[in-house]
Parts: C-alpha cells; structure tokens; sequence
C-alpha cells in the first residue's frame, strides 16, 4: 500500500486562516520575512497619484523659467502642501490684489 505521510496536518479541508490577525497584518509580516531572507516580491509596485477633482475647466501651460524661479515655487508649494495647479491659482489671486 502506497499512501502518503501527513505529517500531522490532516487534510486540506480542516486548515481555516487564522482570525487573530487581519489579512493585511500578516501579508504584511510574510512580505518582510520573504524580504529578509532574500526574496523578492513578485508583486507590481503601484505609483500612488494624488488627484484632486477640480469641477472648473483646466488647460495646461508650459513655460521656460530660471531654475532658481522655478525651485523656489516648488519648494513653496511643497511648504504649503499645495499643488503647481494650487500655487499658480494663489500667484494669480496675488496678482489681481495688486492689480486693483
């Protein structure tokens, strides 16, 4: 007779998850056991977008500026923790107060 070793786990059917931890947790915990011990994930990282509904028409503009110019208003909008679309509305609102 030729049967198989169950090393003590009984059949496939009795196995059930564990409900002490979320999925997430220990997916999470595999991950970085997987990691530590040289495994690479096969799983395709996402880029995260951070998109804002905006409910007014856009358009997009183009511009050559000096670098300083420019690394000055990206480190003002990272500041204030705005967007380009943001920080270019606050530029024109400064514009229209000075204006008139």
């Amino acid at each position: 007779m030729n049967t198989k070793p169950s090393f003590g786990f009984g059949k496939l059917a009795e196995i059930h998850p564990s409900a002490s931890k979320p999925a997430t947790l220990v997916t999470r915990e595999i991950d970085r056991v997987a990691e530590k011990l040289g495994f690479p994930s096969r799983e395709v990282p996402t880029r995260r977008k951070r998109r804002i509904a905006v409910d007014e028409p856009t358009d997009q503009l183009n511009l050559r500026a000096a670098i300083t110019d420019i690394n000055q208003f990206v480190e003002w909008c990272e500041t204030e923790r705005m967007s380009y679309r943001e920080g270019f509305g606050r530029l024109v609102a400064m514009i229209a107060k000075v204006s008139a």
